[in-house]
C-alpha cells in the first residue's frame, strides 16, 4: 500500500517537469491512438462503464465538464445523448480536432470550447457539473495531486467523476515481457523521442487513495488493455478484436488483471 504523498515519479529531488501541451502531437494522437484498436477498446471500456451506471443517456439535460478533452471522442458521444458539454484543452491544435469530431458526431449538441490549462478550470468554469470527465491527462500533469483536487471541486453533489490514466504497473510488465528486466525509466528512447511518454504513470493505488480522501465512492475501478497489451500481435489478429473486447469486460474490473492493464478507469460517485 503506498502512502498518500505524490507518486515516485513526483519525488520533488527528480527533474522538474511541466504539463505537456499536444499541439505537435495531434496527427500523431489521432493515427497512434483514436485510429487503432487501443482507441477502440479505450471507447468500449469508457460505454460499458458508463452503461453500467446508467450515466449514457442525458434524461435531464444534465452537464459534462470534459477537462483536458483533447479530441472530445467520448464527450461528444455524451453530447449526442443529451449531455450539455463544456470541453477544455490546452491545446489549441486539439480543440481544433475536437469541433470537428462534434460537427460529426453531434452536430445539434450544446457545447462549449476553451483553451484552458487544468489549474485555470477553477476561473474559467465557476459552476459545478454532474458529470466530469479527466481522461488520460493525470499522468502528463507537474502535480496531479492538486488536479484531482480541482476536479473533485467542479463536481456537484451527487454527481460523478471519470478518471482514466495511465498505469505504472502495465507499462512496467509490458517491459518486462519484452526482455527489459530492470526498472524502467520514464519512457522509452523510441516514445521519448517521439514525445509520446507519459511523464509520469501513476500508481492506480495511490490514485484510488486520493479519490478515498477527497470524499469519493469509487464505484467502478477497471482495467483497459490488460489483454491487448500483453498480446502477441499474431494472436491478437487471430482472436479478433471483438474477442479482445469481451475478455476485457470478463477480467477487467478483477484483480490481478486489472492491475496490469496500460490503462485504469475509475468511475466515482460525490455523495449528496
Amino acid at each position: 500500500m503506498t502512502d498518500s504523498k505524490l507518486p515516485p515519479a513526483s519525488d520533488h529531488n527528480s527533474p522538474s517537469i511541466a504539463d505537456r501541451n499536444f499541439d505537435d502531437l495531434k496527427p500523431r494522437f489521432h493515427k497512434n491512438i483514436y485510429g487503432t484498436p487501443k482507441g477502440q477498446l479505450r471507447l468500449y471500456a469508457l460505454r460499458e462503464d458508463f452503461k453500467r451506471f446508467e450515466l449514457m443517456a442525458s434524461a435531464g439535460n444534465k452537464t459534462a465538464l470534459d477537462a483536458g478533452g483533447g479530441m472530445g471522442q467520448f464527450s461528444s458521444e455524451l453530447a449526442a445523448n443529451g449531455y450539455q458539454v463544456d470541453l477544455c484543452d490546452i491545446s489549441q491544435e486539439m480543440l481544433n480536432e475536437a469541433e470537428r469530431v462534434y460537427k460529426t458526431q453531434a452536430p445539434a449538441a450544446k457545447v462549449g470550447f476553451k483553451q484552458c490549462a487544468i489549474q485555470d478550470i477553477p476561473q474559467q468554469y465557476p459552476e459545478q457539473y454532474d458529470l466530469v470527465l479527466n481522461h488520460a491527462v493525470l499522468e502528463w500533469l507537474e502535480d496531479p495531486q492538486q488536479a484531482l483536487q480541482i476536479l473533485y471541486d467542479k463536481v456537484k453533489p451527487g454527481g460523478w467523476l471519470s478518471v482514466m490514466f495511465y498505469n505504472i504497473h502495465g507499462r512496467t510488465w509490458r517491459g518486462i515481457m519484452n526482455g527489459k528486466l530492470h526498472a524502467p525509466s520514464t519512457s522509452t528512447p523510441r516514445m521519448a523521442d517521439e514525445g509520446i511518454a507519459p511523464q509520469q504513470p501513476l500508481e492506480p493505488l495511490w490514485v484510488h487513495e486520493q479519490l478515498i480522501e477527497l470524499g469519493l465512492e469509487v464505484k467502478s475501478w477497471r482495467g483497459i488493455r490488460f489483454v491487448y497489451d500483453h498480446m502477441h500481435q499474431k494472436i491478437r489478429d487471430r482472436v479478433g478484436i471483438e474477442a479482445i473486447a469481451q475478455s476485457e469486460s470478463e477480467f477487467g474490473y478483477q484483480p490481478p488483471y486489472r492491475d496490469l492493464a496500460r490503462y485504469v478507469h475509475m468511475l466515482c460517485h460525490k455523495p449528496e
